[in-house]
């Protein structure tokens, strides 16, 4: 002890060992550990709260049917109880509740791991974080390269962002094209905005401005989404028009339209 406060006066300390230190493997592993058990914890909140979702729902039907019956004089309550028993005694119906309970879980999850790996939101990283955040866990990665002073670069992360935010099954990033010269290089980006869709590190395809997209800086969103989607970076389905006259009626509108440097609500009909 009287060594280490010597030690200590004179501002000579030992060096930890990388295993034991902060970023050593045992501490990375402790913090995986904790990042599981707390994805579990969720996971299994969610599993309860759907259960009783669905208790609660039964329960209403229940409940309906008993007003149904008394309003209409039923008195056949004896072969209904019997039937809601069998119902409920039915495997059948058991196994595609436990089978769908399962799909909740395993898409659950998977939203919570691509959260943790930065989906979701719209980021901006550098040179240095280009090849960590595009060719390690995640499968699916969309860059923007980027000048600052650029309108239709701004143009393209306003849709970015939106699209970031709704599809989390993929990543998008945004880097600035005059800070990162050796990937403008190595991935031939001239033009600018350029767009990548990369698939575990590959390029499988580019945007080059609003080529294909748009002649002016004027275009809704969901036409940036149809062409990541034709790159297989995400899962989009164009609201049907239905859909569109019934969000009309109820004055919901989908956001995502530049004009003139500002944001509108747009329709499909715009496009």
């Amino acid at each position: 002890m009287d060594e280490l406060k010597d030690k200590h006066a004179r501002g000579v300390q030992e060096r930890d060992d990388p295993d034991r230190a902060p970023t050593g493997e045992p501490y990375r592993q402790i913090q995986r550990q904790g990042m599981e058990r707390a994805r579990q914890e969720q996971t299994r909140k969610e599993e309860e709260r759907q259960v009783q979702i669905m208790r609660i729902q039964e329960l209403k039907e229940q409940v309906q049917r008993q007003v149904n019956k008394e309003e209409n004089g039923d008195d056949e309550d004896d072969s209904d109880d019997e039937w809601l028993n069998e119902l409920e005694s039915d495997p059948t119906l058991e196994a595609i509740r436990e089978q769908r309970l399962e799909q909740m879980r395993r898409e659950h999850l998977q939203k919570l791991e691509n959260r943790a790996k930065g989906h979701g939101e719209y980021r901006t990283i550098s040179q240095d974080e280009f090849l960590p955040e595009c060719t390690s866990s995640s499968e699916w990665v969309v860059v923007h390269f980027f000048h600052e002073d650029f309108l239709k670069c701004k143009v393209m992360d306003h849709h970015l962002k939106l699209v970031a935010e709704q599809h989390i099954e993929c990543k998008f990033l945004r880097i600035d094209a005059q800070k990162a010269p050796f990937f403008c290089a190595k991935l031939k980006v001239k033009t600018l905005p350029t767009v990548l869709v990369l698939q575990e590190g590959n390029v499988v395809d580019r945007l080059l401005g609003f080529e294909g997209i748009s002649e002016g800086n004027e275009w809704p969103t969901s036409l940036l989404q149809k062409w990541i989607c034709a790159a297989g970076a995400i899962q989009y389905t164009p609201p049907s028009r239905e859909l569109q006259e019934e969000m009309k009626r109820l004055g919901i509108s989908v956001k995502g339209s530049i004009r003139k440097g500002g944001i509108r609500d747009y329709d499909e009909d715009d496009e």
